[in-house]
């Protein structure tokens, strides 16, 4: 299936926030059923009035397009990190360069 970038508008403070295809990609690979309600900042600033601690946010270059793009981690050991978009076509060409279950031998 084949994703393409919603525009959403927040259930807290009314502004419009992309949900984008990578997210829609990840949401499905988990089977989560819910579309996000609420933009980066709010689900933010919810998480911390619930206690929950915050992810670290770090704005790095996109290894594939040369985006800038933000990610939820520290980047480390000299990994290349892409942007969702990237991603999903990084993990495309794993998947298909992986033997299959059926085909493989034992």
């Amino acid at each position: 299936m084949e994703f393409s970038d919603k525009t959403l508008t927040c259930r807290e403070c009314s502004k419009p926030f992309v949900w984008t295809a990578g997210e829609q990609t990840f949401y499905k690979e988990r089977e989560l059923i819910n579309v996000p309600a609420r933009c980066t900042e709010c689900r933010s600033n919810r998480k911390e009035r619930l206690g929950l601690q915050r992810q670290p946010i770090t704005e790095v270059v996109c290894a594939e397009c040369g985006l800038t793009t933000t990610v939820p981690f520290v980047p480390r050991n000299g990994k290349p990190v892409y942007c969702s978009t990237c991603l999903a076509g990084v993990r495309v060409q794993e998947e298909a360069r992986r033997p299959s279950a059926a085909g493989a031998s034992v």
